[in-house]
């Protein structure tokens, strides 16, 4: 979609814009021509005053306030949900409408959870303009509910179960430096002081409850059924994977309804935002970084059923598991004025 053709000239601000997934939206937001009015770039107070130039604009760094999101029609959001949980209120009140990449609303019955491959009708109530905040789903739930959607439309789904592959980037700037410096380390031959995640897989991301789900098991299952409308069973387990960049899925499900292999094909094949890989050339990780679909391949049935398949899923994180959904919200906003 070129937007340069929208009439209205965009004031946009992206909060967070230092890190890995700010970096990302302002990437794609220049790649995508939007007609800017104005562009502010809000980060920390340790990056706030430095000098920022892009794509013949320059200013620079601004901390959070009032004042720095005054005036805006739109707000990417990317700076953790206590900064979100601050100052988005006070954003939406002054009439900015907020898409917010943290977890701060994800649950907030009031704040559209938008995948808009699968529910942009949940948008129908949103207006640049006027002030609110539309919540972007956690990078796994997002690249799960758009291969899930179209076979839930299809052939129902009666239970799915998911395991995680999911890359050092997910844990943000400082993870990831930590995990580019022990690897350097360990090749070099280093044994001591070298961060959990270098050669090795970490089987719980996050804080585990009364009944043994950690905080990102959590996430994926409570935010896919609310996106896709019903309530599903989903049973899930989050693994921290040496890779830099890209989450990988491992899938089974059971449909409601039976299914042949060649009528799931046709369905993931035609599906918007997937790929569908097909023969020995399968997706990976570092393969799909820097990629926007959501990559589905190894789909097989399993022996003596027509209700249960496996599949694997890939994705960037940082891209349709983040910036790029939040991207393809706020465009699905602009089309409609």
């Amino acid at each position: 979609m070129n937007l340069s053709s929208r009439a209205e000239p965009i004031k946009l601000g992206i909060l967070g814009a230092s890190g890995l997934v700010g970096q990302q939206m302002l990437r794609l937001v220049m790649q995508r021509r939007w007609p800017l009015g104005e562009l502010r770039l809000i980060a920390s107070a340790k990056h706030a005053g430095q000098p920022w130039e892009v794509e013949g604009q320059r200013g620079v760094y601004l901390e959070a306030s009032g004042q720095a999101f005054r005036g805006l029609d739109l707000l990417l959001s990317s700076a953790g949900g206590p900064v979100s949980l601050k100052w988005l209120p006070e954003v939406a009140s002054a009439g900015v409408l907020a898409i917010d990449n943290t977890s701060a609303y994800r649950e907030d019955p009031g704040c559209p959870l938008v995948v808009p491959e699968v529910n942009a009708h949940e948008l129908d109530s949103m207006e640049l303009g006027q002030g609110g905040i539309i919540a972007n789903p956690n990078c796994s739930t997002i690249q799960l509910v758009v291969v899930l959607a179209p076979l839930l439309r299809e052939f129902g789904l009666a239970q799915v179960v998911v395991s995680t592959y999911q890359s050092l980037s997910g844990a943000g700037t400082d993870a990831l430096a930590a995990f580019e410096d022990g690897t350097r380390r360990a090749m070099a031959g280093e044994t001591r002081d070298l961060p959990a995640s270098v050669l090795d897989v970490l089987p719980q991301i996050g804080a585990l409850d009364e009944a043994g789900h950690s905080e990102e098991e959590r996430k994926m299952m409570t935010e896919s059924s609310r996106i896709l409308g019903t309530e599903i069973s989903l049973d899930v387990t989050c693994v921290r994977v040496p890779v830099r960049r890209g989450h990988g899925e491992s899938v089974w499900i059971e449909t409601r309804e039976e299914a042949s292999l060649a009528q799931v094909l046709d369905i993931l094949r035609s599906a918007p935002g997937i790929c569908l890989a097909e023969g020995e050339d399968q997706p990976t990780q570092a393969g799909t970084a820097g990629d926007l679909d959501v990559h589905v391949g190894r789909v097989r049935g399993v022996s003596g059923s027509r209700k249960r398949f496996q599949l694997w899923i890939v994705t960037d994180n940082l891209l349709k598991g983040a910036a790029w959904n939040a991207v393809q919200i706020a465009e699905s906003l602009f089309v409609r004025v």
